[in-house]
């Protein structure tokens, strides 16, 4: 069964956002301050179950639309990269056979 983590997006009062990820089953919580951090986190605490993990976003109701905005445009990269990783894989596997 997957472990619940909760990614919750919030303004860090200087104009930009930030994700509290939080386990709850160890009931621990992380800040991200950028999606590096998250990527980094979200592996890290994820490998304790096997990466047998469901994650559940939520998000601040002041969140700006400028902040969320800008968060889809990163994340958005981040799909691209990890899509090219498993193409890269799938490729090698291929060539491998």
């Amino acid at each position: 069964m997957a472990v619940k983590f909760i990614s919750h997006v919030e303004e860090n009062g200087l104009g930009d956002w930030f994700i509290s990820l939080t386990d709850t089953l160890e009931d621990l919580t992380v800040i991200c301050n950028n999606l590096n951090d998250y990527k980094e986190q979200i592996e890290e605490l994820g490998a304790k179950y096997g990466n047998d993990i469901e994650v559940v976003w939520t998000k601040s109701k002041t969140l700006s639309p400028k902040n969320i905005s800008d968060l889809n445009e990163k994340m958005a990269l981040l799909q691209k990269e990890y899509e090219q990783e498993i193409n890269q894989i799938n490729q090698q596997n291929g060539n491998e056979s």
